[in-house]
């Protein structure tokens, strides 16, 4: 039976956050639309980003070349392709979008070893990028309407059967499926974000809602040496 990897991308995958880089570099040139922090979802306002870095006069490669750039996160790419090597099925689960993981997977030559990818549709057409959300939700009210990352996840789990598996992520929406993971599972929450907070709060109350077991991390050699305790690390 195999076994089931599951990463959220930015600052997870990526060292930093591939939106964030997008609008810095905006920011540069022309600044760009101001976030509604009232607002859940994110989606509609990468829309009004690229429309605005369209108009700015940003072509394409300048967007792309800038999410190439990114860095992985420390151990990373070792982690996707020992995990590959082992047989496991790897899941990114992102609130990014396609062009910006499948370019970065791509250019860093891990796009191969990724069994498949759930995140927000996004298409260019005459040069602008277009985004559009990943599912239309309303029965998770912790997640944005685009992606409940709990919801995605058991659909893809619907028909498939796994010994165990394991959830890397950093942010708020990736506590919705810690919560959901059962107990032969394990959560790897990046130290030092907002997920690694909530996890151990939830870890302090009477009836946890997190199930799984907890192992934060600052590189990904950690979670190498807590899946595979018979390959030796060393510590970057």
């Amino acid at each position: 039976m195999p076994n089931l990897a599951v990463f959220d991308f930015d600052r997870t995958i990526v060292y930093e956050d591939t939106d964030a880089t997008i609008i810095d570099r905006l920011r540069e040139k022309r600044p760009p639309p101001e976030w509604e922090a009232g607002s859940q979802d994110w989606t509609p306002y990468m829309s009004d980003v690229f429309e605005h870095a369209y108009s700015a006069g940003f072509h394409p490669a300048d967007i792309l070349d800038s999410i190439a750039s990114m860095r992985p996160a420390p151990g990373m790419p070792e982690l996707l392709l020992t995990l590959a090597a082992r047989g496991w099925d790897i899941l990114l689960l992102t609130d990014a979008n396609t062009v910006f993981v499948n370019h970065w997977l791509k250019t860093h030559g891990l796009r191969d070893i990724v069994t498949a990818i759930i995140t927000n549709r996004a298409f260019w057409k005459n040069n602008q990028l277009f985004i559009e959300p990943c599912m239309r939700q309303t029965s998770c009210k912790r997640c944005p309407s685009n992606l409940c990352k709990s919801l995605a996840l058991a659909e893809w789990c619907k028909e498939r059967e796994y010994e165990t598996i394991v959830y890397s992520g950093d942010g708020r929406n990736d506590y919705c499926p810690a919560c959901s993971l059962p107990s032969n599972s394990t959560v790897f929450p990046r130290q030092g974000y907002p997920l690694d907070d909530l996890t151990r709060k939830a870890l302090l109350a009477p009836d946890a809602p997190i199930k799984a077991k907890v192992v934060p991390w600052t590189h990904a050699f950690t979670i190498i040496r807590e899946l595979f305790p018979d390959i030796q690390t060393i510590m970057t």
